[in-house]
């Protein structure tokens, strides 16, 4: 399942890609050649017009071929051509490949939103002593912090920090009855903003424990699977999220339920996230609604930008070596691990990851290597600015090589994934 949904991710991607090409092409006078799905052998091909489509045997990406991007045609007169076009024409037409995958993945993202609809952002615990401990409940459903929507849940800081210094309004649901809650921020100079004190998610985590492996460190502590931890260090703990922060805070000494009794058990002096390893909790079910059209339009364009936010910083660690280049390339059989992670999350975790998939693509292409549309829109850009066109000989020259190139490196990324698959 998961490689027959990679198989038909990269055929969509890929034609979408190609088919920006393709239209930029046309309407921007280039004549176009050949369409095709696949590579290798042409198992069946109609023509039309100037452009033959074809499907090829061996389905795992496309191309179009452009008149006279790769050498002379007989057939085309040289105006049409991709060289006999201006250098912005070019430059268009390498850019369109990339625009298409950007705007299918906001497609992709806005559609899967409205569609699965989004978990709605809940209370995933409360700091003891803080402004929300004695009005907000874990597992409070928000629906409004301020005059804000809240859908997810980086957006209730900043719906926070608009309403403060005065009491901020929280819109919510508990167990099923709307509610109107004022809460007055108080402010924490060390974190230079204003707080109430409480955890949010919209997954939230109880301090339940379902599964523990046996050589974690809070089995060697004496808890067990079906422990729930009801305290810490005389404080109540309702959630994971309250545990972690009791955690953070310093305190090891915890009070268990366990069927009908209670016990006292005191933990190693280890760091919160190596105190919690190899253990599992249960968790509240989500509730599910679906946001506006308008508002699921937002939340798409916000994923896309903060994609590219992402992978400005990225290229940052990559360029100053804090990120291994190992780390921030994968290729078709680390996709399909991805893939197979979102099947088991569902529809909508799948949906967003086919829109991760279609903006690397895009990045991935605008990178001004040879054969990758970042060089032709360079080769492009260098005749703007200089009046020099570099010969169409040399560029097809230089290309071929990079694809060489690209295709030993896809061949090198490839096994390293399968190593790190069963290694």
């Amino acid at each position: 399942m998961t490689w027959l949904l990679l198989l038909a991710t990269i055929l969509v991607l890929v034609a979408v890609h190609e088919g920006g090409h393709f239209l930029a092409a046309k309407l921007l006078g280039v004549a176009v050649e050949e369409f095709a799905i696949g590579f290798g052998p042409v198992l069946l091909a109609r023509k039309r017009g100037e452009t033959r489509y074809s499907l090829r045997a061996f389905p795992i990406g496309g191309f179009v071929r452009l008149a006279g991007e790769e050498g002379g045609t007989s057939e085309v007169p040289f105006e049409h051509t991709y060289y006999g076009r201006p250098a912005w024409v070019r430059f268009c037409v390498s850019l369109a490949g990339p625009v298409a995958n950007v705007v299918l993945a906001g497609l992709i993202a806005v559609g899967a939103i409205l569609g699965f609809g989004l978990p709605r952002v809940r209370v995933a615990g409360v700091v003891p002593g803080a402004p929300a401990a004695d009005l907000l409940q874990v597992g409070d459903v928000l629906l409004r912090v301020g005059d804000r929507e809240i859908w997810l849940w980086d957006e209730v800081g900043p719906a926070i920090q608009a309403a403060a210094p005065g009491p901020v309004r929280f819109e919510l649901v508990r167990e099923g009855v709307r509610l109107e809650l004022a809460i007055s921020p108080e402010w924490r100079p060390e974190e230079d903003r204003y707080l109430v004190g409480a955890y949010f998610s919209p997954r939230v985590y109880l301090a339940e424990v379902e599964d523990l492996d046996l050589d974690s460190p809070l089995f060697s502590a004496g808890l067990r699977a079906g422990d729930e931890v009801v305290g810490a260090c005389g404080e109540t703990v309702s959630s994971l999220a309250e545990l972690y922060g009791a955690l953070e805070e310093g305190c090891r000494e915890l009070t268990v339920r366990r069927g009908e009794g209670r016990l006292q058990v005191t933990l190693p002096d280890l760091p919160p996230d190596e105190l919690l390893s190899g253990a599992e909790f249960a968790h509240l079910p989500e509730v599910v609604a679906r946001p506006p059209v308008s508002k699921a339009v937002a939340l798409g364009a916000k994923q896309i930008s903060q994609f590219f936010v992402s992978l400005a910083q990225v290229i940052r660690g990559l360029a100053s070596g804090a990120i291994p280049a190992g780390q921030a390339v994968s290729g078709p059989v680390g996709m399909a691990g991805l893939l197979s992670q979102g099947l088991q999350a569902g529809g909508l975790a799948t949906l967003l990851l086919i829109a991760f998939i279609s903006l690397n693509l895009a990045a991935f292409n605008l990178l001004p290597f040879p054969a990758l549309d970042g060089a032709r829109m360079a080769f492009a850009l260098f005749e703007l600015v200089t009046r020099r066109k570099v010969s169409p000989a040399v560029e097809t020259a230089i290309h071929t090589l990079g694809f060489i190139i690209l295709l030993g490196l896809m061949l090198l990324i490839t096994w390293r994934d399968i190593l790190r698959l069963f290694g």
